[in-house]
């Protein structure tokens, strides 16, 4: 991450502190970016130093004019006409965190071989909460590679309790 992006991202985030709005941003900046992350070709076209900033411009308010509040229309333009729109991916990811950190929550992702029944969901939530304090958004991903158990990544932190990892480990100990 650059502090370019970083500094874009705070400052969106303080305005829709201000605004009351910080979900409503996300709403809209999530949008943008998937829009924008889904059409590498879009950013080649806004990122284009030979088509002219308000034919860049116009082409943001012609694609998410309708669809964003102004705040963010205007945020776009700001990072088209400032040679940054390509790292409206990384300035997105910066604005969720704080978005989190606001709110008390965390995102942890949970891999397993199966999927896990809601029972198994609840009660991990309810453990990763005790750990941490914080509400938890729990995404499930099935790898069958991990043969059996859980790795969860939780605040930039894994916890691998995988068969696959531990029978690494046996492999290792043995060697």
């Amino acid at each position: 991450m650059t502090a370019t992006s970083n500094n874009f991202a705070e400052a969106l985030f303080m305005l829709a502190s201000e605004e009351n709005a910080i979900d409503i941003f996300y709403t809209d900046l999530k949008l943008a970016n998937d829009a924008i992350t889904q059409n590498p070709e879009y950013i080649e076209l806004l990122a284009a130093p030979s088509i002219s900033k308000a034919h860049r411009k116009s082409s943001i308010n012609t694609v998410f004019g309708a669809n964003v509040c102004e705040h963010i229309l205007s945020f776009l333009c700001i990072l088209c006409e400032k040679g940054k729109i390509a790292e409206l991916p990384i300035i997105f990811t910066e604005y969720e965190k704080l978005r989190e950190w606001a709110s008390n929550t965390a995102e942890a992702v949970v891999v397993s071989a199966v999927a896990l029944s809601e029972q198994q969901m609840q009660n991990l939530i309810k453990a990763l909460q005790k750990r941490t304090g914080k509400r938890i958004n729990l995404k499930t991903v099935i790898d069958k590679s991990v043969l059996g158990g859980l790795t969860v990544t939780l605040d930039g932190e894994v916890i691998d309790g995988s068969v696959k990892t531990n029978l690494k480990r046996v492999r290792e100990v043995i060697s």
